[in-house]
């Protein structure tokens, strides 16, 4: 199951491979709801830093850039 360390590990892989065309990369996870709520909760507060929850807004689909690569999450079906 994927985790925010997963992902840096997978991101951190397919950045140092020299094989890899990034530009205009973008990764998809279809992800169960509960584990896409986590990730995306997870983000936000990473991000933006220990804000207010308040601020923080759930959506079903959310992106991420990371070392120019676009990281697409939604809910799988």
């Amino acid at each position: 199951m994927i985790n925010y360390d997963n992902l840096m590990e997978t991101l951190s892989e397919i950045y140092n491979n020299d094989k890899i065309y990034k530009k205009g990369l973008t990764m998809v996870y279809s992800l169960e709801p509960k584990l896409h709520r986590t990730l995306s909760e997870h983000f936000f507060y990473k991000i933006n830093g220990n804000r207010d929850a308040a601020d923080y807004e759930y959506t079903e689909e959310f992106e991420v850039e990371i070392a120019d690569i676009l990281i697409k999450f939604v809910i799988s079906e």
